[in-house]
């Protein structure tokens, strides 16, 4: 083998090797990503949706203006 090919070789397989190495990394990352979300999600498990309550307008007792300033309260908070 010619000096040249042996260089052509050498360089290829340290490519290869980095390409390898890049790849492991960024697997590694993968991993540790999921792994946050996964302990994230164990520490902040979504809210509940708030219960709607029924709502019957025909009712004579029913406070519209108390209605509607409750919303208007769930939606700032």
């Amino acid at each position: 083998m010619s000096t040249l090919n042996v260089t052509y070789h050498t360089y290829t397989l340290k490519l290869e090797g980095e390409k390898k190495q890049e790849l492991y990394d960024y697997q590694k990352k993968l991993k540790l990503v999921e792994a946050a979300k996964a302990e994230y999600r164990k520490l902040n498990p979504p809210k509940q949706a708030a219960s709607t309550e029924a709502v019957n307008l025909d009712d004579p007792e029913f406070d519209f203006g108390k209605f509607i300033l409750g919303a208007v309260e769930k939606l700032g908070s």
